[in-house]
């Protein structure tokens, strides 16, 4: 019967898993934030506004002098309207289609 018994344990020894406690520690992840004319040149496109258009104009170094809020692609559609109307002229036509 001792022999039963010795087995038994070290089968469950082998088997077991012990429960200790484990902490693992999470490294900060780090956002690459894209330039506000990227965001709005993927805006642009979208919207159907060809690159040509885009560089003739040289929409995205005006807006990205004239624009100062945070660089989220919510925040840049939402100032397109204003942009249009400060800008005014051609900028205003080429990129009427874009709301």
């Amino acid at each position: 019967m001792n022999w039963l018994k010795s087995l038994w344990s070290k089968l469950v020894n082998k088997t077991s898993v012990s429960p200790t406690l484990v902490v693992v520690e999470e490294e900060p992840v780090e956002y690459k934030e894209e330039s506000v004319g990227r965001i709005l040149e993927q805006i642009l496109l979208e919207a159907g506004v060809s690159e040509r258009i885009i560089s003739k104009l040289d929409v995205l170094n005006v807006f990205e002098q004239w624009y100062e809020g945070p660089n989220t692609e919510e925040d840049v559609k939402d100032s397109i309207q204003s942009f249009k109307e400060a800008m005014g002229g051609t900028i205003n036509a080429k990129l009427g289609k874009v709301k």
